[in-house]
């Protein structure tokens, strides 16, 4: 049943599914606040208790602070220009807030297609200069496909912390992806997925009328056509599944949004904030556990805990 209520959520039948990848050691990154959002350091081992589709399993807390590989998507879609021309500017911000010592980047770009812009570097210089170069290429969305390649990249970095940071429409538009083939796909590859959304009505207004890209292309039009019509027709046919939502719940992320500049670097601040407070469980499924989805809980002894972390993995 609990299998069953997993696909409803999304709509979809377990047919559908065509990924389950085995996993070893599940990596369970937990965010603890209290009720008012304020970090609850100085937590231990001890202080956690780990279930594994209900059953309490022995679990690790991990001290030494992993580096984290952290795969940037953004989407470059004709609808997305007064939006990139925000995300161009933040480059700097990951280095120090997202990636810190020994961690290391890398930059996707999806709209009709998805392309790698910038494979992992530690070097802060030249990934804000490929963020610098950024702007409209297509007209889709190709969200699902995006997180998907993200992962495949993430896949390799066995001794890092795997995060994808999606900054786009929180919607997928033309994927040969299904949803839940990328989400399953991140959630056994350990990577923890925080989608940074925006509206395609309401960001074109925070533009000036002649703003332009470092290139001189103009930034509201981007050469493009783009109107408040052409916005309207593209919110209307966009699809029913929120795929940023499910991104973040099924991984332990959290989905933030932006509409100014200003938003957008509060909201990257508050990802590097996130990542680097949470506490870092770990624990081995049991070797008999079946190609089943299993569902995470976890108790914190803190009476006025919040806690936010992966719910579940498929074992094989």
């Amino acid at each position: 049943m609990r299998i069953l209520a997993f696909f409803c959520i999304f709509g979809l039948s377990a047919q559908e599914l065509t990924i389950k990848t085995s996993v070893p050691l599940i990596l369970v990154p937990t965010s603890v606040t209290d009720r008012h959002g304020k970090v609850i350091d100085g937590l231990t081992e001890k202080d956690f208790e780990v279930f594994d589709n209900g059953k309490l399993v022995k679990h690790s807390l991990e001290i030494s602070q992993l580096p984290i590989a952290l795969v940037v998507a953004v989407q470059t879609s004709s609808i997305a220009g007064p939006a990139l021309a925000k995300v161009q500017k933040i480059g700097a911000m990951f280095e120090p807030l997202v990636v810190g010592d020994r961690g290391v980047v890398a930059l996707l770009t999806y709209s009709d297609k998805v392309t790698l812009m910038q494979e992992f570097t530690s070097d802060g210089k030249l990934f804000s200069a490929t963020m610098r170069r950024l702007e409209p290429d297509g007209g889709g969305a190709k969200l699902n496909d995006a997180v998907l390649e993200a992962v495949k990249l993430l896949e390799d970095r066995q001794k890092y912390r795997r995060v994808v940071v999606v900054i786009g429409e929180s919607k997928d538009r033309g994927s040969s992806a299904k949803l839940e083939q990328a989400v399953t796909k991140a959630q056994a590859a350990n990577v923890t997925i925080y989608p940074v959304t925006y509206s395609a009505y309401a960001t074109p207004f925070t533009s000036k009328g002649d703003e332009r890209f470092e290139s001189g292309r103009r930034v509201y039009d981007s050469g493009s056509g783009l109107n408040l019509l052409a916005i309207f027709s593209e919110i209307g046919r966009m699809g029913d599944k929120n795929s940023a939502e499910a991104f973040a719940k099924y991984t332990g992320g959290e989905r933030l949004s932006f509409t100014k500049l200003a938003g957008l670097e509060k909201v990257i601040t508050k990802v590097g904030d996130d990542l680097h407070t949470q506490y870092l469980l770990s624990f081995s499924p049991a070797e008999n556990s079946g190609p089943v989805y299993h569902e995470i809980s976890l108790k914190v002894k803190a009476s006025d805990a919040v806690v936010r972390a992966r719910p579940g993995y498929w074992a094989e």
